[in-house]
């Protein structure tokens, strides 16, 4: 198992914070781990943490069409959140 495969392994199980104990999925991003382009949210949403998959709702539906806009698939890119866990009532997060 490669480094990259390690840390989404370590996501996966973490419990570090209060976010582990309400969380369905950890999302951890996808795309490609190489891309020269990558986006970054905030935190999953509901969406997102029930499918564990970073911007598959509403928004997620407008980066793939500025992402196709600029001639480039979502393949290409990686996309992920500087949260892996959706937050309460997608409240702010906090430390």
């Amino acid at each position: 198992m490669g480094a990259w495969e390690d840390l989404k392994g370590m996501v996966s199980v973490c419990d570090k914070c209060e976010l582990s104990r309400t969380r369905t999925n950890t999302v951890f991003g996808e795309g490609n781990p190489d891309a020269e382009i990558m986006f970054v949210g905030e935190a999953p949403g509901k969406d997102e943490d029930a499918k564990g998959r970073p911007f598959v709702g509403a928004a997620g539906k407008l980066l793939d069409k500025m992402i196709e806009g600029i001639g480039l698939a979502r393949a290409d890119v990686f996309i992920g959140n500087i949260i892996k866990c959706r937050p309460p009532e997608n409240r702010d997060p906090r430390d």
